[in-house]
């Protein structure tokens, strides 16, 4: 039977604590400049290069698997994402990881369009195996890689692997199997630009980079994401300009504006 959840309100102090420690990360990435290996889809590529540089962040993204583990061995975190899995892809992505691992460099895995084919989950469900830090995807795909059609697959997929799950939607949830938080900003037209839960991944992996703390980077990242978010579309006349208000955002994005927006929710389950 699946259980059920409530969503509480936490105290204004601890917004302001998770607004403080975002900007402050947003500060370290921008000092220390890491560098981030993505192995992304095709139409990800440009945008994801391009929220990584807004905060100051280095993007890589070749696929070439004659120097993938050399990229690798040299970055500070690596984004894995399953959109277009062809062949060159394919084969670059498990010595990448396996490069990460031997480097103890943490990487965050976005299982796309999963639930569309079983080929395609069978396969992500074998690169749980390779312990990512971090699993991004929308509901259905969260649920597909878990098995399981119920509430609280996020909860449950971070306790069969280990893994921080951040479940992106209308609110975006992320969970150690656990504690789990919802960061509840964000706007609707973000689901109207094309790579915007690509670029996200890429983005928590840059947070990762910077703090090895899974769960606490991960809430950074996605509030960071989610506030840009908000702030962009007041500022946009449609998803072409959100595109660019995004970006320009995030480059100048502070700790006086996420206080100022912050809104993170607490889940609990309370019945099952």
């Amino acid at each position: 039977m699946s259980a059920t959840f409530k969503v509480i309100d936490i105290e204004a102090r601890s917004n302001t604590d998770y607004a403080r420690s975002c900007a402050a990360m947003l500060d370290t990435i921008a000092r220390q400049k890491p560098r981030i290996q993505c192995i992304t889809n095709t139409v990800a590529m440009d945008f994801t290069s391009d929220i990584l540089l807004a905060v100051g962040a280095r993007p890589s993204l070749t696929m070439g698997v004659d120097e993938i583990r050399e990229f690798v061995a040299s970055c500070d975190s690596l984004s894995i994402n399953i959109g277009t899995l062809d062949k060159i892809r394919k084969t670059a992505i498990r010595p990448a990881i396996e490069t990460a691992l031997d480097y103890q460099r943490p990487w965050v895995l976005d299982p796309v369009s999963v639930h569309a084919s079983e080929t395609r989950c069978e396969y992500a469900r074998e690169l749980l195996e390779l312990n990512p830090a971090v699993i991004r995807g929308n509901s259905a795909e969260i649920k597909a890689l878990l098995g399981q059609d119920v509430p609280e697959a996020a909860w449950l997929l971070a306790q069969q692997t280990g893994a921080v799950v951040a479940q992106s939607g209308e609110a975006d949830i992320i969970t150690d199997g656990s504690k789990a938080l919802m960061v509840a900003n964000g706007h609707m037209m973000q689901t109207r630009v094309s790579a915007m839960g690509c670029a996200a991944t890429a983005f928590v992996a840059a947070f990762l980079a910077v703090n090895r703390r899974s769960f606490d980077a991960t809430v950074q990242a996605m509030l960071a994401v989610a506030v840009a978010g908000e702030i962009a579309a007041q500022r946009a006349n449609g998803p072409g300009s959100l595109h660019m208000h995004i970006l320009d955002t995030l480059y100048g994005l502070d700790q006086e504006q996420l206080e100022a927006r912050c809104h993170i929710l607490k889940c609990e389950e309370v019945a099952a």
